[in-house]
């Protein structure tokens, strides 16, 4: 077999070794992780797309009515940046603190909603922890974060305003699938990453659930990253180079991110600006804007993924 059908096929072989995998009892909770790049230095701005990219209009609540939950390694909840607008919801880690003792959560907490650089200034985030300070956590810290949210999202009524970051993955786990399912089905919006292996996306979770917006990493020449996974499970590409991000270092740090972490990261914070500044509900409104306004056939070597990158719509006249 050739093109989409061949590349189908070998995304099914993936799946059910992984799938064999997962259904024996010593590897089903099996390990999830969030993978970095090398680090890059710091990029200077100046790229057309990457300025673009990076405007945004910022009313005074303008994101206030979306909530962000970032399951990752916790969040820095009094990190300058955040401006009080982070707070703790659960942590699924044993014996570990609610605050981030990594900085990959408080990362991804700057790119969505930070005072300077966040795509969403003023939503609210809502730590879930389920990575301990390693970067590692279990496959079922990841099920029990997502049904966590779906809850305290109905708790708060505000399902249809909600959603979920996962910049991390795992092997194949039709749990975590069936979860994000289950989040969306709720009308949640659930951004996650593609992963920094150079491989299909449909061989990891949560980049393989169906109704999740997966997200690969592009340069600023517009170039899938070469370790960024790709193929059909890849919904849109993003920027996810050298971006400036909040570090945990004495409150007010900063730092650069890389990698599809980072792209799944500014498209959650796109998700939120376009559920408050575009009053969109519910996932499929939300997934469909993002989708609807992306620039087509502008990424180079998109290797079997859709040819999308996100733009804010917003902006266009």
């Amino acid at each position: 077999m050739t093109g989409k059908d061949g590349i189908r096929a070998r995304c099914l072989r993936a799946s059910r070794k992984i799938l064999c995998l997962t259904q024996r009892p010593d590897t089903s909770d099996t390990i999830a992780h969030h993978h970095e790049v090398p680090a890059e230095p710091k990029r200077q701005p100046g790229h057309a797309r990457d300025n673009d990219l990076r405007q945004h209009h910022h009313e005074a609540t303008a994101e206030s009515g979306a909530y962000v939950y970032i399951l990752d390694t916790g969040i820095d909840i009094s990190h300058d940046e955040l401006s009080g607008r982070a707070i703790y919801g659960a942590n699924f880690i044993p014996r570990s603190p609610d605050f981030d003792e990594c900085g990959h959560g408080t990362n991804m907490a700057e790119i969505i909603g930070g005072k300077t650089y966040g795509v969403a200034e003023n939503c609210t985030i809502i730590s879930v922890k389920i990575v301990g300070k390693d970067g590692r956590g279990k496959m079922s810290h990841v099920t029990k974060g997502i049904q966590w949210v779906i809850q305290d999202a109905a708790r708060r009524g505000a399902s249809d305003r909600s959603v979920i970051n996962i910049s991390l993955r795992g092997p194949y786990h039709p749990g975590i699938n069936h979860a994000v399912k289950m989040a969306t089905n709720a009308g949640i919006t659930v951004v996650v990453a593609a992963g920094n292996d150079a491989k299909f996306a449909c061989a990891y979770s949560p980049a393989s659930a169906s109704t999740a917006i997966t997200v690969a990493e592009t340069g600023p020449d517009g170039c899938r990253r070469p370790w960024s996974n790709y193929g059909p499970r890849v919904n849109v590409f993003a920027l996810g180079s050298s971006i400036p991000t909040a570090s945990i270092v004495a409150g007010s740090g900063r730092r650069y991110g890389t990698g599809t972490s980072v792209a799944a990261a500014y498209v959650s914070g796109l998700a939120a600006h376009f559920i408050s500044s575009g009053n969109l509900r519910g996932y499929k409104a939300v997934r469909s804007r993002i989708l609807s306004v992306a620039s087509k056939g502008v990424v180079k070597d998109p290797r079997c993924s859709r040819n999308l990158l996100v733009f804010n719509g917003v902006l266009r006249n």
